[in-house]
């Protein structure tokens, strides 16, 4: 495939009052041919602008040197990495001798405060120029592993919310046998990572993310907020907190999206009138925030929590670190609940799944797909995988689509050819031979059973929220979801004479938002309003107790 250097959104030329901004920030550069900008896997690299002749991008996670494209006079290098702060993806070398504008790391995010026409420009091509590298033919992260196993799928979807571009190499395929006889490798020791020089077997996700450069060491200070939880409603909230001025820090236990990043496609969100999958929508939320200055790190869970004599929160992370904050957003959400049998978990990651994204649609391809659930998200499951399973069979309890699902979404699965829905039931069984191949089918109404042959079973029923971590000083309704506001101002543990923000938990300055919240309405953009009413919240617990800063 050629790169479509003519792409004016991916590939826009500087003006010149943008170069000359830039050279009043950065500093002038003469390069020789050949000369280095920056390389693959380099980390916190600088930003180069092109002010004549040609350097030329090269991609070698084929293990061979591929140009790419070649940019010249008014031109730029870079994409999202430059934000995140992750290893550069690809190389860029002088093609002969020219002169560049050179914005070092550290001096990126003035550059797009100070330039706001050329943030908006950069934002969008870096954008739009991952998406284009990544239909390419570039490889990324070479994965080996099984399909079937869930350590693959484990890194797969660690690597789908984190945008980090790889390719599987199945290890009964020719190519993923070669890969393995490269690295000098069994099936047994896999997974295994091959990221340029490097290869890594059976790595976990902390070591994954802090090669990436996704993981990095929190400095020794004390921030205004903290927010656990990287979906829609800590990410709103880190849009909103670091673009007023809060020092930011968000922290996730895999990687931006929550609940909204497993969902293939999300229709009724306002802006998008063609629908925007829930990792895209993550993505530009994630940069945004980075834009404005909000720190991230994943994979990191909180361990416990504490409140220091100052009024300051104390956070205690599973990687050993420790963070201090004046205030403390949960933003934690929840996941589905598992069906009430032994085998559901023990086929997780191999045919029973709590997401339908590109990862997991490729196990279902051309055969059957279970989806159990009537809400939103699976409806939009059904949706995306009708496009790739023969046959979707959608398993409701009761009699009514539209009951918990949105009628637009009712209305398509019903007029979808390969979808069948099948009320009053539930799956009452499930067997295989090392991963899912039959689903027991259990009518409530009519008493009628079968196994239904199936690759892959979608769940989406009774959301469990994230909150075993939290202590005794936080109150949670029956259900385990946190109470927030008016339904704590007489609640025993509310110790302070104040009456508490809507977003306040019983323990003061403590705010929860989005899904974990009890009462809520379990939609995305409602999660995105909490987020930002969770700010202003925060706002008022900093001038209410002037102690605690």
């Amino acid at each position: 495939m050629s790169y479509p250097t003519a792409d004016r959104v991916a590939f826009p030329e500087l003006t010149e009052q943008e170069m000359d901004d830039l050279a009043r920030i950065g500093m002038v550069r003469d390069l020789a041919t050949g000369e280095s900008l920056f390389e693959s896997g380099q980390k916190d690299y600088s930003f180069f602008a092109v002010v004549s002749g040609n350097v030329a991008i090269i991609d070698r996670s084929s293990g061979d040197a591929r140009e790419l494209l070649v940019h010249s006079a008014k031109g730029f290098a870079g994409d999202e990495a430059i934000l995140t702060g992750r290893p550069a993806t690809v190389s860029a070398r002088a093609r002969d001798d020219c002169r560049v504008i050179e914005v070092t790391a550290c001096r990126i995010r003035r550059m797009l405060g100070e330039i706001p026409t050329l943030s908006d420009k950069l934002l969008t091509a870096f954008q739009a120029r991952r998406q284009i590298l990544e239909e390419s033919g570039y490889l990324g992260i070479r994965l080996v592993g099984s399909a079937n196993s869930k350590d693959t799928m484990r890194l797969r979807e660690f690597f789908y919310k984190n945008k980090v571009p790889h390719t599987l190499f199945e290890t009964d395929t020719e190519a993923g046998k070669a890969l393995l006889a490269e690295c000098d490798a069994t099936v047994a020791e896999t997974p295994i990572l091959v990221c340029g020089e490097s290869v890594v077997r059976q790595p976990t996700l902390a070591k994954v993310a802090e090669c990436l450069g996704i993981s990095r060491q929190i400095p020794d200070l004390t921030y205004d907020v903290l927010i656990i939880g990287a979906g829609p409603s800590g990410l709103a909230a880190a849009v909103y907190g670091a673009s007023e001025g809060l020092r930011t820090l968000v922290v996730d236990r895999v990687g931006p999206g929550g609940q909204a990043g497993q969902s293939s496609r999300i229709e009724n969100y306002m802006g998008f009138p063609s629908g925007i999958s829930g990792t895209d929508l993550a993505n530009q939320g994630f940069l945004q925030a980075l834009k404005f200055g909000a720190e991230f790190t994943a994979p990191v869970s909180v361990v416990s929590m504490s409140r220091a004599d100052n009024g300051h929160h104390v956070l205690e992370f599973c990687t050993g670190q420790s963070v201090r904050a004046k205030s403390v957003l949960i933003a934690t959400g929840a996941s589905y609940r598992r069906l009430p049998l032994d085998e559901c978990e023990r086929y997780e990651g191999v045919g029973v799944y709590y997401s339908a994204t590109s990862v997991e649609a490729r196990v279902c391809q051309g055969s059957t797909a279970i989806v159990v659930g009537g809400g939103n998200s699976a409806g939009q499951a059904a949706m995306f995988l009708s496009q790739h399973a023969q046959q979707v069979r959608v398993l409701l309890r009761g009699d009514d689509l539209r009951k918990s699902m949105s009628s637009y979404l009712a209305t398509r699965i019903e007029n979808t050819a390969n979808i069948e829905v099948q009320y009053h039931s539930e799956v009452c069984g499930m067997s295989g031979d090392g991963s899912l191949n039959q689903v027991h089918i259990d009518n409530r109404q009519t008493g009628h059973q079968e196994w239904v042959p199936c690759s892959a079973a979608f769940i989406f029923v009774g959301a469990k929220p994230h909150t075993e971590w939290l202590p005794e000083s936080v109150a949670l309704d029956q259900r385990g979801f946190v109470l927030t506001g008016p339904a704590i101002g007489d609640h025993e543990r509310w110790v302070s004479a104040k009456p508490p923000c809507e977003l306040e938990t019983t323990l003061p300055g403590v705010f929860a938002s989005g899904d974990v919240r009890s009462g809520t309405t379990k939609r995305c953009a409602f999660a995105v309003g909490d987020g930002a009413l969770a700010i202003t919240c925060v706002h008022q617990y900093l001038s209410r107790d002037p102690e605690a800063v």
